[in-house]
């Protein structure tokens, strides 16, 4: 008989996977009336529900020092936070570690093994393959938010940048817009160079011999961003929201209007978009679904016999649109 998901009740009822779960868990923002519907349908195709082991359980939860960028960051850190929110309603505790230098970590995360009984490690963002094979030898299930590696014995929850990247230039090229600048330090993470050949992939399908690149994470700097074209790219794609929003001032500071002039995208969706003027369109996930997919993945790796093994769950991207994306006359 095949497994009934979350997603299986989502389609019976016609609401999201989203509202499915927040019905199961008994978190807020479901009406009544629709989660007894919920509960009902699950209860009749069997629904199986994680085990309920209230204070024992105990994880540690990875993320590199410069995800946690500034106080504006807000990706990693709503992640987290859902993510904390999993553990919270079963009673389980989250250890947050920050990773700077490898020794430091190791220290760390040794430490902490040693005071608590751990069932388990997320990693949110890439991180270094010295510390990845660190974390190996502990034996622990061990879930991958955000990033892939076949390397690694791990499970993994992720995106696929490379047809995300191909989707926002095709979006962008069916608007009109063939000189399109991506913005981005593709040696920073597989993600940001994932996302930038699969910008190049759309431009070789529609026979686009021009590629623009600002080869750097523009909102690690303080420096101008420099924008030395020849003829100016009538749309950019930025590697995330934060890095568009600084785009945004030095784009005003240059006499340049969103969308009139130039049009702006970015990756992620995150709170930032709408507090932009003009408001950011974006391509993101729901990441409070992405914490509750992770949470359940780590469950289950916590139930088999074989702690490590190579299993992960490729999510999907929605396309966010606002008002910093114009169309453009197929003469310019």
């Amino acid at each position: 008989m095949k497994k009934v998901s979350l997603a299986t009740i989502a389609e019976r009822l016609n609401v999201s996977t989203v509202t499915v779960h927040k019905a199961l868990k008994g978190y807020s923002g479901v009406s009544p009336a629709l989660r007894e519907r919920i509960l009902a349908l699950a209860n009749e195709l069997g629904y199986e529900r994680a085990p309920q082991t209230a204070g024992a359980l105990n994880f540690i939860h990875i993320i590199q020092k410069d995800f946690l960028l500034s106080a504006n960051e807000q990706y990693y850190t709503v992640i987290y936070y859902y993510l904390n929110r999993e553990c919270t309603a079963i009673g389980a505790k989250l250890h947050f570690v920050v990773h700077d230098s490898l020794s430091a970590t190791i220290a760390n995360l040794k430490s902490i093994l040693q005071e608590t009984a751990i069932n388990g490690i997320f990693i949110a963002g890439q991180i270094e393959r010295s510390l990845l094979a660190e974390i190996e030898k502990f034996k622990l299930p061990v879930v991958c938010i955000d990033f892939f590696s076949s390397d690694y014995p791990f499970n993994y929850i992720y995106v696929d940048n490379y047809y995300a990247g191909y989707t926002l230039a095709k979006y962008l090229i069916e608007r009109g817009h063939r000189r399109i600048c991506f913005v981005g330090d593709i040696k920073f993470s597989n993600a940001i160079a994932d996302r930038y050949f699969g910008y190049l992939r759309a431009l070789n399908r529609f026979n686009i011999s021009e590629h623009l690149h600002i080869n750097a994470n523009i909102e690690r700097s303080y420096s101008a961003v420099e924008l030395n074209f020849d003829e100016m790219p009538t749309a950019f794609i930025c590697h995330c929201d934060r890095a568009a929003s600084v785009l945004y001032n030095h784009l005003e500071k240059q006499g340049y209007r969103i969308p009139q002039d130039v049009s702006v995208i970015g990756f992620d969706n995150t709170e930032i978009c709408t507090v932009l003027a003009p408001p950011l369109t974006s391509f993101g996930l729901d990441k409070e679904l992405l914490a509750a997919q992770a949470f359940q993945l780590m469950q289950k790796a916590i139930g088999k016999d074989d702690k490590l093994g190579l299993n992960y769950i490729k999510l999907n991207l929605d396309l966010y649109e606002r008002e910093s994306v114009a169309d453009l006359p197929a003469d310019e």
